[in-house]
């Protein structure tokens, strides 16, 4: 195990160990749509609580978790648990999830009448849903923090866990090149790889492993980007319709934002993507100091600084018309860089 010592432990972490030591039946819960960084966290939880002789259980229902993404259920040997299952639980851990209604579990938490909630996250709009909440939105994913929860409770850290947890640091930090890449992130990111975290293959399976489908929805996205007048702002979108013709589902929607981000100049980033009729997904995305969670919260949405979401409802080009002009408004109003 790495022996290296955590120079940081708030009252909120001690909560958190002592929450898990007293439970031995844990629900593992990360977000709707999931990514890299939620399942990378209950990966790393998984293979480590039986080490303590916990049962793990993981929220995963189907049809959720993306063909890419995958990747780490199967390298972890997750597996899906049943609703009775989550059910008899004495303990829930929720995983990057900044809000009850996001996570990735039938029913909400309603569902789970009676288990009390642990909530460990990095969002700065977590609503502290749980009976303990470890917030920590300085941190550059929740795998980043759940490496040091698994140092403070002295689980091993085998390779398959290191491997996992990189995954979820790798992929919040988009290749440790945004603006919550710091020193300490860098230094977790250290001792993973030193732990024998696979980190040309973590690589590989999250940025170039596209099936002809997703290659086809990149090219939807490319050919539907569109830039303000000012260029500063870059936005695309994919219908119902446009998605389902490229085999790809809902869960396949994820880092297409970054094509429209990639535009020299632009300070904020938007996709719009279908899913399901009359539900609309908006991902915000900012460069620099832009701050595209006071965007996304007037439509409802939350996150990061530079990393935000929403879900509306009505048609495409409803929500378009009504988010286009105010993120226009928004990046006009924005100071030069």
């Amino acid at each position: 195990m790495d022996t290296h010592v955590i120079d940081h432990a708030p009252p909120a972490l001690a909560e958190a160990l002592q929450a898990i030591r007293s439970a031995k039946r844990v629900a593992l819960i990360g977000h709707v749509t999931p990514d890299a960084d939620s399942l990378g966290a209950m990966a790393g939880l998984w293979l480590a609580l039986p080490e303590l002789g916990k049962h793990p259980f993981a929220a995963l229902p189907t049809g959720t978790v993306s063909r890419r993404l995958e990747y780490l259920v199967r390298h972890a040997g997750m597996r899906g648990a049943s609703p009775a299952d989550l059910q008899r639980c004495d303990l829930a851990i929720t995983l990057d999830t900044a809000r009850d209604r996001r996570v990735n579990v039938e029913g909400k938490l309603e569902s789970l009448p009676g288990v009390p909630v642990l909530n460990i996250d990095h969002h700065s709009t977590n609503t502290g849903f749980g009976r303990w909440n470890w917030v920590e939105p300085q941190r550059s994913s929740t795998s980043e923090m759940v490496y040091e929860l698994l140092l403070a409770l002295g689980c091993q850290l085998t390779p398959t866990v290191a491997t996992v947890l990189y995954a979820g640091i790798h992929s919040d930090t988009h290749g440790f090149s945004l603006s919550n890449t710091t020193a300490r992130s860098l230094e977790v990111a250290h001792r993973l790889a030193a732990s024998g975290a696979r980190v040309h293959e973590v690589c590989e399976r999250l940025n170039r492993s596209l099936a002809r489908g997703e290659f086809e929805l990149l090219k939807v996205i490319f050919a539907n980007t569109r830039v303000s007048p000012d260029g500063r702002l870059a936005w695309s979108s994919a219908s119902h319709d446009e998605i389902v013709a490229t085999g790809c589902g809902p869960s396949d929607v994820d880092d297409q934002v970054e094509v429209p981000r990639r535009i020299e100049g632009i300070r904020a980033a938007l996709l719009f993507t279908e899913g399901d009729p009359g539900k609309v997904r908006i991902n915000f995305r900012g460069e620099g100091p832009t701050d595209v969670l006071a965007l996304a919260q007037q439509f409802g949405g939350g996150g990061h600084r530079s990393s935000a979401g929403a879900m509306l409802s009505g048609s495409l080009a409803d929500v378009m018309e009504r988010v286009v002009p105010a993120a226009m408004a928004f990046v006009a109003g924005l100071p030069e860089a």
